[in-house]
C-alpha cells in the first residue's frame, strides 16, 4: 500500500512538472513568434522601435498587412463622430485601392475589421508613433509627400458624409479635431 500511494505522489508530481513544463513552452513560443513578427516587420517597414513595432502587431498590423497601416488615419476621421458612413466607407475602400490593397488581401480585411467595429484609441496612437519613428529615417521630401496624401485622403472622409443634405459645413466638429491631430502628428 505504501508503493502504491507513493507511486500516486510520483504520478501527480510528473503531471504537474510536465503541466508547468507545457506552460513554459507556451510562453516561449509565443516569445519566439513576437520576436520573428516584430523582425519581419522591422524589416518590411524600416522602422526600428521595438514599442512601435510592438504596438502596430497588437493591432493586428503583419507584414503582410502593412499597407493598411496608411488607413489607420482615415478610419480614425471616419469613426470621429462615434459613426461610420457608408460614403466615409467608400471613400476609405477608394483611398485603399489606389495603394494597392487587393480585396483578397490581409490588409483589405484588416481594413473591413476596423471598418467593421471601431478600434480603440491606441491604434491611433500606435500609427502616431510609427509616423514619429518614421519622420527620422527618410528624407524631408518623401516625409512631406507622404504628409501630403495622408492628409489630403483625410479631409476627402471626412467630407465625404459630413453637412446636412449636402450643404453647409461637411466636416463635423470630432472629424475636424481628428484632422488636427493627424497634422499635429506631422508637425512634431
Amino acid at each position: 500500500m505504501g508503493d502504491s500511494i507513493h507511486d500516486r505522489g510520483r504520478a501527480m508530481e510528473d503531471l504537474f512538472f510536465q503541466q508547468k513544463d507545457q506552460q513554459l513552452l507556451e510562453k516561449l513560443k509565443s516569445e519566439l513568434s513576437m520576436k520573428q513578427s516584430r523582425d519581419q516587420l522591422e524589416q518590411a517597414s524600416g522602422i526600428h522601435d521595438r514599442d512601435v513595432l510592438n504596438q502596430l502587431i497588437e493591432h493586428g498590423v503583419t507584414v503582410e498587412t502593412l499597407l493598411s497601416v496608411g488607413m489607420i488615419p482615415l478610419v480614425a476621421v471616419a469613426w470621429a463622430d462615434n459613426v461610420l458612413q457608408p460614403a466615409e466607407r467608400k471613400s476609405i475602400m477608394q483611398a485603399a485601392e489606389s495603394s494597392g490593397i487587393a480585396p483578397d488581401s490581409a490588409a483589405y480585411k484588416l481594413l473591413e475589421f476596423w471598418l467593421q467595429d471601431r478600434p480603440d484609441r491606441s491604434l491611433l496612437v500606435a500609427w502616431e508613433l510609427y509616423i514619429k519613428s518614421l519622420k527620422s529615417q527618410i528624407d524631408v521630401l518623401a516625409f512631406n509627400q507622404l504628409k501630403s496624401q495622408v492628409l489630403d485622403r483625410a479631409e476627402k472622409v471626412a467630407d465625404a458624409a459630413g453637412g446636412f443634405l449636402g450643404m453647409g459645413n461637411r466636416v463635423s466638429e470630432a472629424e475636424r479635431r481628428v484632422l488636427n491631430e493627424l497634422k499635429a502628428v506631422f508637425e512634431s
